[in-house]
């Protein structure tokens, strides 16, 4: 799960005004107006499924990936390696949690 912030216009109080954005994988998870506190989320059901999508496609491509890193970076590639292999699951587990996290 990522947090950043943007300029958007809120739809509740029609300011134009920072919004904090969540990400889970490559989706967008919710939005939060920080002047009125409005919050924008996706349905659970649709963000589940969108998000399953999204998380097979990014283990599909993984090996592609990885690949690639190895060739263009190769030290940077193998001194990184142990500790995004060893965060990996978590990062699983704290975007799933995030998704099913009720309303």
């Amino acid at each position: 799960m990522v947090s950043s912030t943007t300029d958007l216009t809120c739809v509740a109080c029609g300011q134009e005004c920072e919004h904090e954005l969540v990400v889970v994988g490559r989706l967008l998870h919710s939005t939060r107006c920080t002047a009125c506190g409005h919050v924008v989320r996706h349905e659970q059901r649709d963000l589940m499924s969108a998000y399953l999508r999204d998380l097979e496609h990014r283990l599909l491509t993984k090996p592609q990936r990885l690949v690639r890193r190895a060739v263009s970076e190769p030290l940077t590639f193998l001194m990184g390696l142990p500790g995004a292999v060893l965060r990996q699951p978590g990062k699983i587990v704290e975007e799933l949690k995030t998704v099913l996290r009720p309303r």
